[in-house]
């Protein structure tokens, strides 16, 4: 009888834990190939949210495609709704693609960026509506190529013998997927191909594909290692 009402209790905790109640629940997160990355889509089913009130934000650098169709269908889906939808301009990081982004334009971007939050808080804070389109086909095929592509992509890390073993990179991964074996940065197809490790490394011995240790990096330079925690440790 003890063991069951341990279990009982425990059972109770896991579930407590995965409940959200507030007046106001807001979720932010980037645009990956104009979708959610898998770990914020993971969230939004697995969490239980009681609130009158739900706003998803999503940075990009160009456009963030369905991303915001997104959310707001596994919400439908969870018997909740989204209230209030907003993209925040963020200045384009994906390197092995678009490039190191021009100082200039990454300027811009950030100042965009600053005043789309400040709207995006006084839009939240007054209760605003403002609920996206739902139906993005075109947005939903390429995230679903991106998400089947991802667990291929992951091979084309490339580690430089500039590695000095520090570990930040397995420590700022949102995913969990580095780990250290035998000093060595180490990528499994858990990876949301964030990027983050690459523009984060201090070495830049983390390199994709054709990208070198002298391939110009970029982040937030408001952000600092210490503000970065995963969400999956």
């Amino acid at each position: 009888a003890v063991e069951a009402a341990a279990a009982v209790e425990a059972a109770a905790a896991v579930e407590a834990a995965h409940k959200i109640e507030a007046e106001r629940v807001i979720v932010m997160f980037p645009a990956y190939a104009f979708g959610m990355p898998q770990i914020v889509s993971r969230f939004l089913r697995r969490f239980e949210i009681h609130a009158p009130y739900i706003a998803a934000l999503v940075t990009c650098g160009t456009s963030p495609g369905g991303a915001l169709a997104e959310a707001a269908r596994v919400l439908q889906r969870r018997g909740q709704r989204l209230s209030y939808a907003a993209k925040i301009p963020a200045v384009e990081n994906y390197i092995p693609i678009f490039g190191p982004p021009v100082p200039q334009t990454a300027s811009k971007r950030l100042f965009l960026q600053r005043q789309a939050t400040i709207k995006a808080a006084s839009d939240i804070l007054q209760a605003k509506i403002r609920r996206p389109c739902t139906f993005r086909p075109f947005s939903a095929l390429i995230s679903a190529l991106f998400r089947f592509g991802k667990r291929f992509f992951v091979k084309g890390y490339k580690l430089g013998p500039e590695c000095n073993a520090c570990g930040l990179c397995a420590k700022i991964c949102p995913a969990a997927a580095i780990t250290i074996h035998a000093g060595k940065p180490v990528f499994s197809e858990k990876c949301e191909h964030c990027q983050a490790c690459l523009n984060w490394c201090p070495q830049r011995a983390i390199n994709y594909i054709r990208l070198t240790p002298t391939t110009p990096r970029y982040h937030h330079p408001a952000i600092k290692p210490a503000n970065m925690t995963s969400s999956e440790h």
